[in-house]
């Protein structure tokens, strides 16, 4: 008989594990673009030093310090290990104490009182482990919280390069802008002077100021925009924009041609290196240990109680020479009719971790396509700048051979319009280009879940 209970109870706990399948993706062995060859072993964490520039490096290091957005990711930790401690605690006793005064009797000489003090002891026992799976659920909610703080911390610095990047886009922007703006009130200099001696039309002159303030309206608007860059990068740091506009953007980056080697890795090192599959492979845990926890619900628990304490008629008598007293019990709870409502809840569980394993699938997939995508805007811009800065050199050639054959009368004003204005266009286009190629240097980054450079 004792045989036989055994393995009733056995065949209860092999019933009370849920069987899950778990994520599956087949990854390919290589990216497709050639960059993927070079592969890195060892990732650096600062690895925005590999564009060398010292100004980024103490934006970087400052955001780390002060980003409001990555404290508030430190808070989540703490509060997920708050609740991994409230689950552990499930496993010890409760112990509560009471304090009695009763009357029992009524006498000649007035009422007699008994006072008691009993601590009373409960612990619940899963015999289905539905505590081992709530703390199993706790421990990956904390993993799953640490790697949205890596996660938090990796896009901030990527946010970071990216702002930086546009604010030299614009600085140069405006600088371009304010020098054609330059050329152009020169340009309508020269040509009121050579109206006044009939040399050139009023038309001219006409045209010549509307590009001027086509200019100055240029220079404005980049300069809006490089200010709204710097205040956008101020929320970033955690600082006030003040201080960026501040800086000494003197020793900035000169937006020319960005690194060259780029060792990626392996595909397969994603699901270890990205913070953000890391983070929802644990949260899969999380719902898995949540399907345990639903489905150990079904099953029995056992309660044991204890009590015990002093009785006595008067506090001096209580705890001299009073009476203990002391009891146990042990009370096996079943479920038995919950109208489906346990079952539901554990086949809503059940759905939610297949939820949880759709989730991290596409998440695989969405990250090799953005590391794909990174290598190959960084492959086609630099290719696309290389052509378009040969185009920006024949544009201004064109124009300065337009200007010089408006000057000796061998061309109308509105070819000098058109040229100009192709040039300064280019120049304005192939700085985009640059720009382009490294923020796109930086969403490779985000999409490998690291920098490429190897350590030392």
């Amino acid at each position: 008989m004792r045989r036989f209970n055994f393995l009733i109870i056995i065949s209860l706990l092999g019933a009370c594990s849920p069987k899950l399948h778990l994520p599956h993706i087949d990854m390919p062995k290589e990216y497709i673009s050639p960059h993927s060859q070079n592969h890195a072993k060892r990732i650096s964490d600062e690895w925005w030093q590999v564009f060398q520039s010292p100004l980024l490096d103490t934006l970087e290091i400052i955001a780390l310090q002060n980003n409001k957005d990555l404290k508030m990711a430190v808070s989540n930790i703490e509060s997920s290990r708050y609740e991994l401690a409230i689950a552990r605690s499930e496993f010890l006793p409760e112990v509560e104490a009471e304090i009695e005064a009763n009357a029992k009797y009524q006498t000649l000489e007035g009422r007699d009182y008994e006072l008691a003090i009993q601590p009373n002891i409960t612990w619940n026992v899963s015999l289905f482990g539905a505590l081992r799976h709530t703390v199993g659920a706790a421990r990956a909610e904390i993993l799953a919280s640490e790697w949205a703080y890596e996660g938090v911390k990796l896009s901030l610095t990527v946010q970071i390069a990216t702002a930086y990047f546009s604010i030299l886009q614009y600085r140069q922007s405006l600088d371009i802008a304010r020098y054609s703006l330059k050329l152009r009130k020169e340009s309508a200099a020269l040509i009121d002077s050579l109206s006044h001696y009939g040399m050139s039309t009023w038309l001219d002159l006409d045209q010549a100021q509307s590009l001027v303030y086509a200019s100055r309206s240029d220079v404005e608007e980049y300069r809006r925009a490089l200010d709204q860059a710097k205040f956008s990068l101020a929320v970033l740091l955690g600082k006030t924009p003040e201080y960026v506009t501040e800086l000494d953007w003197g020793s900035a980056l000169e937006i020319t041609s960005p690194p060259t080697d780029i060792p990626v890795g392996l595909p397969s090192d994603l699901l270890a290196r990205r913070p953000d599959l890391m983070k929802s492979w644990y949260e899969l845990q999380a719902a898995a240990a949540k399907v345990g926890i639903a489905r150990s619900n079904r099953f029995p628990s056992i309660a044991l109680t204890t009590d015990g304490g002093l009785i006595g008629s008067t506090v001096k008598e209580l705890f001299t020479s009073g009476y203990w007293s002391w009891g146990a019990a042990a009370q096996l709870a079943q479920p038995i009719f919950s109208f489906d409502r346990l079952k539901r809840k554990e086949q809503i569980a059940r759905v939610e971790y297949e939820d949880a394993v759709l989730e991290y699938e596409k998440s695989v997939l969405t990250a090799l396509k953005e590391v794909e995508s990174s290598l190959v805007g960084i492959s086609t811009y630099k290719s696309q700048a290389k052509q378009y800065a040969e185009y920006v050199d024949a544009n201004k050639r064109i124009a300065e051979l337009t200007m010089a054959l408006y000057r000796n009368g061998m061309n109308n004003y509105l070819d000098v319009i058109s040229t100009q204005q192709t040039w300064y266009n280019s120049q304005l286009q192939l700085i985009g280009l640059n720009s382009e190629q490294y923020i796109n240097y930086a969403n490779l980054v985000m999409a490998l879940g690291g920098g490429w450079q190897e350590r030392d």
